[in-house]
C-alpha cells in the first residue's frame, strides 16, 4: 500500500477552501498505479461532476455501470447512491466536483436569476456520461493550480484573484452542460475501430506502436497524438490494459504461467506486475477467488 501511495497524489479542496456559494469539494486524484475501490455511497442533497483527463474508469449507479475513457465526463444526481463496482480507482487523472444544488440563489456567487438557471441545467443535463469539452483540462488544470497557490499563500493570495477561480469554475459548469447537450461519447472514428480491432486480434502479441502507425497509415508521432486525443490513454496502454482485461477472463480456467504466455508476457513475473497494477490483486490470489466463488 506505501508504494501506491507513493505513485499516486489526491489533491481534494473542502468548501472552506474553495469558498464560493454552493461548491461543497473540488478534488483530483493522478494515479500511476490502481488504488483501491470507491465503496457505496451517496452525497445527500448534492451533486457530483466527475472528468477523466486520462486513464479509463467504471462506476456503478442503480445497477448499470458506466465505463468512462479520457476526456470523458460523468455525474451522478442528488441521493443517488453510486460507487465504482468494487473496481479499484485506475490509473490516471479524474477531477471531481461536488455541488449543492439545493435551489440556493447566490450559487456561485451569482445573481438569483442566473444562479438558479445554471442549477436547474445542470440538474436536467440529458446525458449522465458523455464526452467532455476540449478544453476541461485546461480549465480544470488552471482551477488546481490557482486553488494550490491560494493554499500555500493564505491570506497573502490576491484577493482579485478569487474572481479568476469563480470565472473558471463558471465556465466549468458551462461547457460541461453544453457537452451533456451534443449525447455522444466521442465514438473513435473508422480510422481508429481499424486499430482498436487489431488489437482484439492480436493480443497475444508484443506491443509494437510502430505497428500500430502502420495499421492507421500515419507517422508514428501523429498517430500517437490521434490515439490519445480520441482514446484518451496511449496506445501502448491501451494494448496493455486489453491484455489485463482478457487475463481477467483466462484466470478463470487458465493456469498463470499459461496466462503469461498466452498473452505475450516476456515473463510470469512481469505479467503479475502489470496485473497488481491494474487489479491491486496478483495472478494467483485473483485465480483463486474466482475458482472459489
Amino acid at each position: 500500500m506505501d508504494a501506491v501511495r507513493r505513485r499516486s497524489s489526491r489533491l481534494i479542496f473542502p468548501e472552506r477552501e474553495v469558498a464560493l456559494p454552493g461548491i461543497v469539494l473540488f478534488g483530483r486524484y493522478q494515479h500511476a498505479a490502481s488504488a483501491p475501490a470507491i465503496g457505496t455511497h451517496t452525497h445527500r442533497g448534492e451533486m457530483e461532476i466527475c472528468f477523466l483527463e486520462r486513464g479509463e474508469q467504471t462506476f456503478r449507479v442503480g445497477g448499470r455501470l458506466f465505463r468512462m475513457r479520457g476526456h470523458e465526463q460523468f455525474f451522478t444526481l442528488p441521493d443517488e447512491v453510486h460507487d465504482t463496482a468494487n473496481l479499484p480507482e485506475e490509473r490516471g487523472i479524474l477531477y471531481w466536483l461536488i455541488l449543492d444544488l439545493r435551489n440556493s440563489p447566490t450559487f456561485l456567487g451569482l445573481a438569483s436569476p442566473s444562479a438558479l438557471a445554471l442549477q436547474g441545467n445542470l440538474l436536467r443535463m440529458p446525458t449522465r456520461h458523455f464526452r467532455g469539452h476540449a478544453n476541461c483540462p485546461r480549465v480544470l488544470g488552471q482551477i488546481t493550480d490557482l486553488l494550490l497557490e491560494r493554499r500555500r499563500l493564505g491570506a497573502a493570495f490576491p484577493r482579485y484573484r478569487d474572481l479568476r477561480i469563480q470565472s473558471l469554475l463558471l465556465g466549468y459548469l458551462t461547457i460541461t452542460v453544453e457537452a451533456s447537450h451534443q449525447g455522444t461519447r466521442g465514438t473513435a472514428s473508422p480510422l481508429m475501430q481499424r486499430v482498436l480491432g487489431y488489437v482484439a486480434r492480436n493480443l497475444s502479441d508484443p506491443i509494437h506502436v510502430p505497428r500500430l502507425a502502420q495499421v492507421a497509415r500515419l507517422s508514428e508521432s501523429r498517430f500517437k497524438s490521434r490515439f490519445k486525443a480520441e482514446i484518451g490513454i496511449s496506445p501502448a496502454e491501451y494494448w496493455l490494459r486489453q491484455k489485463i482485461e482478457r487475463a481477467t477472463e483466462l484466470l478463470k480456467s487458465h493456469r498463470v504461467t499459461e496466462v503469461a504466455h498466452e498473452l505475450g508476457f516476456s515473463s510470469s513475473q512481469y505479467f503479475a506486475t502489470a496485473f497488481k497494477r491494474y487489479t491491486l490483486s496478483n495472478p494467483s490470489k485473483f485465480r483463486h477467488a474466482r475458482q472459489t466463488d
